[in-house]
């Protein structure tokens, strides 16, 4: 029962290591098999990501692979997940950068932004530049992908001084589509 219950835990390890690969988190996954339940440690350079805010995403990410190995498997013990001796349900614990007053560095902060959208500054000034040369030769609104504030507002400065054009966010949530018009004329 012992060689069953280590295929579990390597199962799990591994579903959980895609889940963060999705998510775009780097992390070395540990699964062990004890008595009544499987645990899987995490080891990462971004504890806190992978935590969240009051332990939500951790918790979520525990729920989510239990149910994905209780439905392959309904005799699957439960699984525990600890990042760093922060277990789901524990408090956890400030990100600290380097400089030790609990403020990222603004290069490392951008670096976080450009990781997370998967997107960097110069592709969305070179999307937000393409879509005004096709607003402008057809005149007709562009209207480009959902995305985060921050892309969204390199969007918006980097057409903010043509004189033909204006941007606006539309949409609801944290994820916005931002449409690229010609100025109306005022009469």
């Amino acid at each position: 029962m012992s060689e069953t219950r280590e295929d579990l835990a390597a199962k799990a390890r591994n579903t959980l290591g895609t889940m963060l690969d999705y998510l775009g988190l780097d992390a070395e996954l540990k699964a062990e098999a004890q008595e009544n339940r499987l645990a899987i440690r995490i080891n990462s350079s971004e504890p806190g990501r992978i935590i969240g805010r009051k332990g939500q995403t951790l918790e979520s990410l525990q729920l989510l692979l239990n149910r994905i190995m209780f439905k392959g498997d309904e005799d699957c013990p439960r699984i525990s997940i600890d990042i760093d001796g922060n277990e789901e349900g524990a408090r956890p614990r400030r990100e600290r950068s380097e400089r030790g007053d609990g403020e990222r560095a603004p290069r490392e902060r951008r670096e976080r932004r450009e990781r997370h959208s998967g997107v960097s500054e110069e592709q969305l000034v070179e999307q937000a530049l393409d879509a005004a040369k096709e607003v402008k030769k057809w005149g007709e609104p562009v209207t480009l992908p959902k995305m985060n504030a921050h892309d969204r507002r390199i969007i918006h400065i980097t057409l903010e001084k043509d004189p033909e054009l204006q941007t606006e966010s539309e949409g609801e949530g944290a994820l916005k589509k931002v449409v690229i018009s010609l100025k109306k004329e005022a009469n």
